[in-house]
């Protein structure tokens, strides 16, 4: 679905639409471009759900949301009764998502979980917090690295804005390309949603989809990959 320029109200860029991964009866999930709001209301410009509501001929919300500036794997139900059930299946905690990222420095693989609490500041940034903010965890895993940087699986265990950035942070390894919380702003965001898995509510079987990150990363892919520490 890549060839596909959304012609509604908010021309959507042909360069920045989303390519269908997974589509059936119930389900639809797409690739979302990097620099692409998943929902917006009155922003000017067009959205991944305004993509989704042409495509569908409805009102569809998002199942879970990525950051402008992340790219990857965003899941919408077609209808009430999906959402509401793929609702109570995040809620649950049994819908896998794996992100990858790369990070500043040499990552240390006995620092495979982080928990924090999070807590919002001023303009849309938040911070980690010991005492103060809504519990979250995410277990991390190395899959390469070199002196300078390091190529992370980031398996998040609770859904709060920024979490994967915050809990990179707090480990001591910022994001690549993250213009709040890392001083390497020369690039662009290096966080993607790399895959989902869950049992289709609808009883039929599991759902595992993934999606290989944009062009840009493969320089990185091949710099970090085979040189675990």
């Amino acid at each position: 679905m890549t060839d596909r320029v959304w012609h509604g109200k908010l021309a959507f860029d042909l360069v920045r639409a989303p390519t269908v991964v997974f589509e059936d009866e119930d389900l639809l999930i797409l690739d979302k471009p990097q620099g692409v709001l998943v929902e917006g209301f009155n922003s000017g410009e067009g959205t991944l759900a305004d993509w989704v509501k042409d495509y569908l001929g409805n009102h569809s919300r998002p199942l879970h949301r990525l950051d402008r500036d992340t790219s990857g794997l965003v899941l919408f139900a077609k209808n009430q009764k999906w959402n509401r059930k793929l609702s109570e299946l995040f809620d649950k905690k049994k819908i896998r998502k794996e992100y990858w990222t790369i990070v500043v420095g040499s990552w240390d693989k006995r620092t495979n979980k982080v928990e924090t609490k999070i807590r919002p500041l001023s303009e849309g940034r938040w911070e980690n917090s010991v005492d103060i903010g809504k519990p979250s965890k995410t277990t991390f895993r190395v899959l390469g690295s070199d002196s300078e940087y390091s190529w992370i699986q980031a398996l998040p265990k609770t859904g709060r804005t920024h979490q994967i950035r915050l809990h990179c942070l707090e480990a001591g390894h910022p994001i690549v390309g993250d213009r709040f919380y890392s001083s390497d702003r020369t690039n662009a965001l290096m966080l993607h949603a790399h895959s989902l898995a869950f049992r289709h509510p609808n009883g039929s079987g599991d759902v595992r989809v993934s999606v290989d990150p944009p062009e840009f990363w493969h320089h990185w892919l091949n710099r970090l990959s085979f040189k675990a520490n």
